[in-house]
């Protein structure tokens, strides 16, 4: 749906590595707005957003961290995505880096052995035990 709503500034967080991707050209209205845009690779310093509303466009990364960064001295930070996304913290249970424990042979296991479907409620289960995503609109659908 499309909503309207007044900005301060604008972080478009949609590059990839190395080239900033700034699709202006998608922006209606760009040429009038009267606050900042960057993209995320010319981001220096969250001071620059102290009281200010802003909105931060991708949830990659990039926009996830800056969105956390700003939201310390910002009046408010609004985080866009096109669809959902499952957010989950980089430290696991018991202090360990979350790639390591996803990735344990008792897992692994236990993949091959369930269903697809089985999988992928337990998986969802768990990442809904921190917060439940569809009450922020991040469920994703696929």
């Amino acid at each position: 749906k499309q909503e309207a709503a007044v900005f301060d500034a604008v972080l478009v967080c949609t590059g990839h590595h190395s080239e900033a991707h700034l699709p202006l050209s998608t922006f209606p209205g760009i040429e009038k707005f009267k606050g900042r845009y960057l993209h995320s690779r010319d981001y220096k310093d969250a001071q620059d957003f102290t009281d200010k509303n802003v909105v931060v466009i991708g949830i990659g990364n990039s926009g996830s961290d800056l969105a956390v960064e700003i939201s310390q001295t910002a009046k408010q930070v609004f985080l866009s995505t096109r669809r959902g996304a499952w957010v989950f913290n980089r430290v696991g249970d018991q202090g360990y880096p979350i790639d390591i424990v996803f990735t344990t042979r008792v897992k692994t296991f236990l993949q091959k052995l369930l269903s697809p479907n089985v999988v992928s409620n337990l998986t969802e289960k768990q990442l809904n035990a921190r917060f439940d995503h569809s009450h922020y609109g991040l469920k994703p659908k696929h």
